[in-house]
């Protein structure tokens, strides 16, 4: 869950919102070398399912410390997140190798920085051995996939940022973002002209959930919200 907190409302967004969304504006690219990528539609795709692994954690939330909305994604432990990302990958591995491939490799990205530590160690290792075996089975190159990951990498950066509210996440080489209120000024601009997307988020109000069940019976009685942000240039 992705979890945007100001002191009115707690906004909740699930990983798979969030990655069907990346995928909307990717889609949306009128950038050439996505336009008219070989691949588009198999990009697009492990675009909107790379997140799938946190399905499971999503449809049954646990409270954040104070219990007033869902534990935010990024407070999951590494122990959590690394069978989180393991489920992802093996997901989607027997009927698409290479989409099973693109998500292993996202994870190994986002785990970069952690790689010194034995636990991620020992985890990276074993990830980046089954990535191979996905490559080899989808009969693709590496080169395949350092040349599709980048475009992974960009459309879920620039969803985080717009749904958590935080236009640093975007932290891609070569691009700018700036937040307003319902709108985000991007640069490079790679759409036609401005354009309006919407997302999926259900909202919370002020209050404290004494348990994980009351906080579930909540958001699963919250009607969804359509969150509309429309992009612009900078």
């Amino acid at each position: 869950m992705i979890v945007r907190t100001t002191p009115e409302r707690r906004q909740h967004v699930t990983q798979a919102d969030h990655a069907r969304f990346a995928a909307d504006l990717l889609r949306l690219f009128r950038l050439p070398e996505i336009a008219e990528h070989p691949r588009r539609e198999r990009v697009l795709r492990a675009v909107a399912e790379h997140d799938n692994g946190w399905w499971e954690a999503d449809s049954a939330p646990l409270r954040d410390p104070v219990g007033a909305g869902a534990l935010d994604f990024r407070a999951f432990s590494a122990t959590e997140r690394q069978e989180i990302w393991r489920r992802g990958v093996e997901r989607f591995a027997g009927e698409d190798p290479y989409l099973a491939a693109l998500v292993a490799t996202h994870a190994l990205r986002l785990s970069r920085r952690a790689q010194e530590e034995a636990l991620w160690s020992e985890f990276r290792s074993a990830l980046t051995a089954r990535r191979d075996e996905l490559l080899a089975a989808a009969e693709e190159s590496p080169e395949t996939l350092a040349a599709d990951d980048p475009w992974l990498a960009l459309a879920d950066a620039l969803s985080l940022a717009v749904c958590a509210g935080e236009a640093e996440r975007l932290d891609i080489p070569g691009w700018s973002l700036v937040l307003r209120e319902s709108e985000a000024a991007l640069a490079p601009f790679p759409f036609a002209g401005a354009t309006v997307f919407e997302f999926s988020a259900r909202v919370l109000g002020p209050g404290r959930f004494t348990s994980d069940a009351a906080l579930g019976v909540a958001l699963a009685t919250t009607p969804w919200r359509r969150m509309r942000v429309r992009f612009v240039p900078q």
